[in-house]
């Protein structure tokens, strides 16, 4: 049953006159005849009582307009929804992002969502590492991670990071001291190193160009253990500077020099098209343009 029939049948409905009902669709009054008589062949009844005045409903069309409206309604949803669909108002965003974009991160998203009611938002806290493989694997639409980002990935560059140094409170260091030597005396805490590979050897270049090994005396699955264990005195540790706004009960130590900083970007799969990364793409870069 074609729609375009349904849609002549309710405005003649509506409108309770042929000619009037022409008119509204655009089309010529035997035209319109002809299309109410083809779905009156389909149906096999009569719809309307066609008099002096206008153009009645029979029972028989007085019991199938329900039906027509709920069809006509769904298939106008479905329109709608589609056309959402293809211009990214709609659908879902699987995010990945870590400890550096914390303070940046959640406003965007919120902001996007806000925007876009229709598209369904998702966080995973990931390694830039985990982050890669989930993206190139069609697990994550988008992530914040360090950049370069790898080759089939496109990205936008976001925000600056750089290494700080977390130290117990009971250190009572105000800077980093001349002998690194003093930092193995309190021991250091270290993530895993297949658990953010990108870090640790942001943190073993930055010790190679010093000739500093440091003494690692306990290493983490995730960067709350070592917070915790910073917070805890058990030692210091070498953290993202977005890692700072987490932590309690310790001092942190900034490290000035080019070896410690590096770029996070926003990154995405550049062999799906996915117009609700496209949108969500766009909105980052314009906040990041036109911050509040």
């Amino acid at each position: 049953m074609e729609l375009k029939l349904l849609r002549a049948f309710l405005t003649v409905t509506e409108l309770r006159h042929f000619g009037r009902a022409a008119d509204a669709l655009h089309v010529s009054q035997p035209a319109l005849s002809k299309q109410i008589a083809a779905l009156e062949t389909v149906l096999g009844g009569r719809l309307f009582e066609r008099g002096r005045h206008g153009a009645d409903l029979t029972a028989f069309g007085e019991s199938f307009r329900p039906g027509a409206l709920s069809l006509i309604g769904e298939a106008d949803d479905l329109l709608i929804r589609a056309r959402e669909a293809s211009s990214g108002q709609r659908g879902q965003l699987r995010v990945g992002l870590g400890l550096s974009v914390l303070t940046v991160a959640p406003q965007w998203l919120a902001s996007f969502r806000s925007m876009n009611p229709g598209v369904g938002v998702t966080v995973k806290d990931l390694s830039s590492f985990d982050q890669t493989r989930a993206l190139l694997s069609g697990q994550l639409d988008v992530g914040f991670l360090r950049l370069p980002a790898d080759r089939g990935l496109a990205f936008v560059p976001v925000l600056a990071e750089s290494l700080i140094l977390a130290v117990p409170e009971h250190a009572r260091w105000k800077r980093l001291p001349a002998d690194l030597n003093k930092l193995n005396a309190l021991g250091i805490v270290a993530l895993s190193r297949g658990i953010g590979p990108g870090l640790a050897a942001q943190i073993e270049q930055w010790c190679a160009s010093r000739n500093f090994i440091p003494r690692v005396i306990q290493r983490a699955d995730d960067i709350q253990s070592v917070l915790a264990a910073v917070a805890a005195g058990v030692g210091a540790a070498f953290l993202p500077s977005g890692a700072q706004y987490l932590l309690r009960d310790a001092t942190i130590i900034a490290l000035h020099d080019s070896q410690t900083r590096w770029q996070v970007g926003l990154a995405w799969n550049t062999m799906r098209s996915d117009p609700v990364v496209d949108n969500f793409v766009a909105h980052v870069q314009k906040s990041i343009e036109n911050p509040l």
